[in-house]
């Protein structure tokens, strides 16, 4: 079962990054060479259609089998977390500054992008 979770994840996290680069390359054609909506591409939607279904679905699958996955490694979550002295590991704050990082950098992107 183990193996049947991590080769899953690390499918689906390629799925995802796949489908993302499509949708983001995507909306900046949309948005570039297409002025008018109705001379859009029937295939070009349908592929747009396409990414968007299958990142999203890859998205919970993704989800799913990440809580699982935690739920079977939870003692070795802990053990990473917390040094030996048993305060939060330096690594456990590296990650948790580098998630905060990204995430205000993507606020960032976002606020830059609507002004």
């Amino acid at each position: 079962m183990r193996s049947f979770v991590s080769v899953g994840m690390f499918v689906f996290i390629a799925i995802l990054f796949l489908s993302g680069l499509i949708m983001e390359v995507g909306e900046e054609v949309l948005e570039t060479v297409y002025e008018d909506r109705a001379k859009i591409p029937i295939v070009f939607l349908f592929v747009m259609s396409f990414a968007t279904a299958t990142h999203v679905l890859s998205g919970i699958f993704f989800a799913l089998l990440s809580i699982f996955h935690i739920s079977k490694n939870w003692n070795a979550l802990k053990n990473h977390i917390k040094s030996k002295s048993g305060k939060i590991s330096k690594e456990s704050i590296l990650a948790f500054t580098c998630i905060a990082v990204v995430l205000i950098l993507s606020l960032a992107i976002t606020c830059i992008k609507e002004l």
